[in-house]
């Protein structure tokens, strides 16, 4: 298969389980252990959660954002007041939501640039897309 670019997780959860549970391991049977797997992505990862979401706790988001890699997080994007199922609808006055997908993708996703790349490290693509807009 083929590498991917990067990955958008929004409201993204832990494990199924520990939505319902307070775990802090994974339990058989458990069929999204997303915990398990963020330690070995190999691409830029972007997340969005709510702060005040009552589906997924927030501290699921920040907690999947520190067992990824540090070289592949892109800076996440914390929605202050939004629930599970209202970031978009919060954010479509401002327009926010579409600009920080399209910052991400900008910054980190090579092909969006017009270049097919493998994937690298949040540091080295964003460096590179700073240069090509000119911004540093």
């Amino acid at each position: 298969g083929r590498p991917v670019a990067g990955v958008i997780l929004q409201s993204p959860l832990l494990s199924a389980y520990r939505v319902a549970f307070n775990f802090r391991f994974t339990m058989v049977g458990d069929k999204f252990p997303n915990i398990d797997y963020a330690p070995y992505i190999r691409c830029p990862v972007f997340i969005v959660h709510g702060t005040q979401d009552e589906v997924v706790p927030f501290r699921h988001g920040q907690e999947l954002f520190l067992a990824i890699p540090q070289s592949w997080r892109a800076k996440p994007f914390w929605v202050e007041g939004a629930g599970h199922n209202n970031i978009e609808a919060l954010l479509r006055p401002s327009g926010m939501f579409v600009d920080k997908l399209l910052e991400f993708l900008d910054y980190h996703v090579s092909a969006r640039r017009g270049k097919i790349a493998p994937p690298s490290r949040v540091p080295e693509c964003t460096r590179e897309a700073r240069r090509e807009f000119g911004e540093g």
